[in-house]
């Protein structure tokens, strides 16, 4: 009975609106979800293969958002959701490999309290049956990429990423699929993939929740 009793309680304190166009009700309204329904979206970061589940939209920029900076759970499910559906498409394809996380830089983790897509990342592994490993970390700082052309997110990610010294060797030849939240010109994936492969590992290809499909090459 307290437990129900606090439960309306913190609905009516905190109620729940629509991360999409803020309606009262549900994390995501009925209309909003048009806009969140995974499909699956094919593209390329060079030769690596990209599946993605969701276009890009103002929606999913919110949900990405209340995930990333926020730490909202009801975020985090969407965003799990629509990994696993990429996930499981790739596993179609290929067949059993590890996840490895896109690594966010020291000071976003402290700022989020949380190492985001590492946690989304374990989730994920979770729902599809499989092993995930940190394996990449960033070997120097790098400018926030919404804020450069494609140019200038290449330059600003070469060379930035490697693999942890911890792994090296140790996994040599293990099938990798690479995981984000969203790719937009695929110059954070291009760096995942570099990493990875100078460190023997073959990567497979690579899953997001969401594509913005008017950014790509």
């Amino acid at each position: 009975m307290r437990v129900k009793l606090f439960s309306e309680l913190n609905t009516l304190l905190f109620p729940v609106r629509c991360y999409g166009c803020r309606e009262l009700g549900q994390p995501i309204c009925s209309r909003c979800r048009k806009l969140w329904y995974p499909h699956r979206y094919q593209s390329q970061a060079s030769e690596l293969l990209v599946f993605s589940a969701i276009a890009y939209s103002p929606v999913a920029k919110s949900i990405l958002l209340a995930a990333k900076e926020e730490n909202l759970k009801s975020a985090d499910k969407l965003l799990i959701t629509a990994l696993t559906s990429s996930v499981l498409e790739l596993f179609k394809k290929f067949g059993s490999f590890t996840l490895v996380p896109i690594p966010s830089q020291a000071s976003a983790n402290r700022r989020r309290g949380r190492d985001f897509i590492a946690e989304i990342t374990s989730e994920v592994a979770k729902e599809c049956g499989l092993s995930a490993l940190p394996l990449l970390e960033h070997r120097r700082r790098v400018q926030d990429q919404s804020k450069l052309n494609i140019a200038g997110r290449r330059e600003n990610l070469a060379m930035a990423l490697t693999v942890k010294a911890k792994f090296q060797g140790q996994y040599a030849t293990e099938k990798v699929v690479i995981l984000d939240d969203l790719i937009t010109t695929g110059a954070t994936i291009r760096e995942a993939n570099r990493a990875l492969n100078k460190a023997g590992f073959q990567v497979q290809a690579a899953a997001t929740a969401c594509v913005a499909l008017r950014r790509r090459e």
